[in-house]
């Protein structure tokens, strides 16, 4: 759901980061996850720290220290310091009052009150933000008091006073306010005071006693939130058609059962929430109590043993559970990128990959590449000649006397000469070029007015890497917007130049079969071209990614910058050089240079528009040869 208030507020996925990972690391919950809300509160069962879209509207410094605030107070202090059961049976409690969302207030402003307290107390650091949340809360509850004064609505004024108060802000009081206040005044003392969750809701039972003479009703504006879970009752965790199973035997079938030796074998099937640490995979037989099996075991396949690695290498191992062995395929990634479970990531799970083959070039196909070959081909020779020249030049270097490598055997020039070139660089012997290459296409449909333009950038990078004799693949990639489900989302890759058909002569005509088509999950394309990459025997690896703007996809949305900047993170870490071009509308806005800052970091090029990128392009490729050589 998103309010009205802040449908539009964009949230900047490089502060979203720094929140998930501070919220992580107070709670040292490693599943903690933080999203944006209308107010701020902790869903603990869930692993998910709300904090509130209030501070979205003010500027940079004063809403960082408010969304780190309201991370200190649910990730360190509810986390720790809140008895939740305590807090939810006094909502329900609560519940049945007249003046119900008045206690609610008071209770979670009580709670928070003291976990402030001791949030600073415990780490002092904290004290910074928490004055400046402090100073901003004020200003707008006075504001609130002030608003509701003037609309006579009474019980939300008296909370405003209480929050006021409680904070030193000196308040007049009005009629109605100044006798509930003297009347309450030894409760909210205490609350004041408390040092324990059970201490304030005692308190909180006092009040809502005293509040029932009050003729006022209750208090309509919502400042704060609690994240209230289901009870669990038995029929919930129980099937009323039991599957019969050990402990549903008869006394007769048990008895008779006794004589056989009995092994029990952990088991995984779909319906566990973790698999066990067995070697096995069985299918769950459900249905009835009966005398009838079901479909029985399931045969084996060729990947259970390769499965049952993973499993072993995906956790901690106990006992004679195979210490010391790797797990085959299993990555020592944060959850967060999802390596362990996903590993392309938590938000691609259900990713599925879809390959299309290029087909054979038409003679106009040929003919119209031909045409761009020609229009690019300055652009090519000149990189050439630079990149072999540049070879050239570190062949020819001198490799003896010089200020700085090997030292000499023969020092009598320390003697002899002022200023003595005393070492040497030990002769290398000439090796091929040991470099490949990937360039990723967006194809998603905005790209519908570039692609033209980009059919020239894409022939450029072909072209120069086939004269420079370098290994390289092109490959564009959408998501199947119209068939993309809950469970599956279908992603196209098409590989238009293969590695091995890369250096072929008559190679690339194929580049102009890349079209327009939907979504884009950039994401999931970069770790399945790191992944094609790392097949490769070359020893440096270079991925560029031409993309036109946020990625977008089904589900992917307020999560999509988060997971492309994950996957070019492990990427890079993989020894994989990642770099982004980002094509623009025309001109170069903020919007976009943030966007790709947070995703690529410093290596990232934001090209105006479709038609500059071939000439931003050439020194990009310049830079990346120069690497090479």
């Amino acid at each position: 759901m998103k309010f009205l208030t802040f449908a539009d507020t964009k949230i900047d996925p490089f502060l979203h980061m720094q929140l998930i990972d501070l919220a992580k690391t107070l709670s040292k919950d490693p599943k903690m996850d933080v999203e944006f809300s209308f107010h701020s509160y902790l869903n603990k069962p869930g692993h998910v720290l709300h904090v509130s879209q209030f501070w979205m509207t003010y500027p940079g410094s004063v809403q960082l220290d408010g969304l780190k605030s309201e991370v200190y107070l649910r990730s360190f202090g509810n986390f720790f310091f809140s008895d939740h059961d305590e807090l939810q049976e006094a909502m329900q409690s609560l519940k049945i009052e007249e003046h119900f969302q008045f206690l609610k207030h008071l209770l979670l402003f009580s709670e928070d009150y003291r976990l402030e307290k001791v949030c600073i107390s415990k780490r002092p650091g904290m004290s910074a933000a928490f004055s400046e949340r402090k100073r901003i809360l004020l200003t707008h509850f006075q504001r609130q008091y002030r608003q509701h004064i003037q609309q006579r609505r009474w019980m939300d004024a008296f909370f405003c006073s209480i929050f006021l108060l409680a904070n030193h802000r000196l308040v007049q009081l009005q009629t109605p306010l100044k006798e509930w206040y003297g009347e309450l005044r030894p409760f909210l003392v205490n609350l004041n005071t408390a040092e324990s969750t059970a201490h304030i809701i005692a308190e909180i039972h006092d009040i809502k006693i005293a509040l029932r003479a009050f003729k006022e009703g209750d208090m309509t504006s919502s400042y704060l939130s609690f994240y209230e879970s289901d009870p669990l009752h038995f029929k919930d965790i129980t099937r009323e058609n039991e599957a019969k199973t050990p402990h549903s035997m008869t006394e007769s079938e048990d008895e008779s059962s006794e004589e056989t030796a009995r092994e029990e074998m952990p088991s995984w099937h779909n319906e566990t929430s973790s698999p066990s640490d067995s070697f096995l995979q069985f299918d769950l037989d459900q249905g009835t109590s009966t005398d009838l099996l079901g479909e029985g075991g399931r045969k084996a396949e060729e990947g259970d043993q390769a499965f049952g690695a993973v499993q072993a290498g995906a956790k901690d191992s106990k006992g004679n559970d195979f210490k010391g062995e790797t797990g085959a395929g299993v990555d020592d990634a944060s959850p967060r990128s999802g390596q362990g479970l996903y590993p392309y990531g938590q938000m691609n799970r259900f990713a599925v990959e879809k390959k299309v083959f290029p087909k054979n070039s038409s003679f106009q196909d040929m003919q119209d590449y031909q045409q761009i070959k020609s229009a690019v081909q300055s652009s090519v020779s000149l990189l050439k000649q630079s990149f072999l020249k540049t070879i050239e030049h570190k062949k020819n270097v001198p490799n003896h006397d010089l200020h700085f490598g090997r030292l000499n055997k023969k020092l009598t020039r320390l003697l002899t000469d002022k200023n003595p070139r005393l070492f040497f660089k030990k002769a290398e012997s000439p090796q091929e070029l040991d470099a490949v290459f990937t360039l990723l296409v967006d194809c998603s449909a905005s790209m519908f007015d570039k692609m033209e333009e980009t059919h020239k950038a894409i022939v450029l990078f072909h072209e120069t890497l086939k004269a420079v004799r370098i290994p390289h693949s092109i490959t564009g990639f959408w998501e199947d917007a119209s068939d993309a489900k809950k469970d599956s989302q279908p992603n196209y890759f098409q590989e238009v130049i293969s590695f091995t058909s890369s250096l072929k002569n008559q190679s690339g005509a194929e580049i102009l079969q890349l079209e327009p088509q939907e979504d884009n999950r950039d994401g999931y394309s970069i770790r399945k071209a790191a992944e094609d990459l790392l097949r490769r025997k070359e020893k440096q690896k270079f991925l560029l990614v031409f993309s036109d703007g946020e990625p977008a996809a089904f589900d992917y949305e307020g999560h999509g910058i988060l997971d492309t900047y994950e996957a070019v993170v492990n990427t890079r870490k993989m020894g994989i050089d990642t770099l982004g071009m980002y094509i623009s509308n025309g001109k170069v806005t903020e919007e976009a240079q943030i966007l790709m800052k947070n995703i690529y970091g410093s290596h990232q090029v934001v090209v105006p528009s479709a038609a500059e990128l071939v000439s931003y392009l050439v020194p990009v490729l310049r830079k990346l040869l120069f690497k090479i050589a």
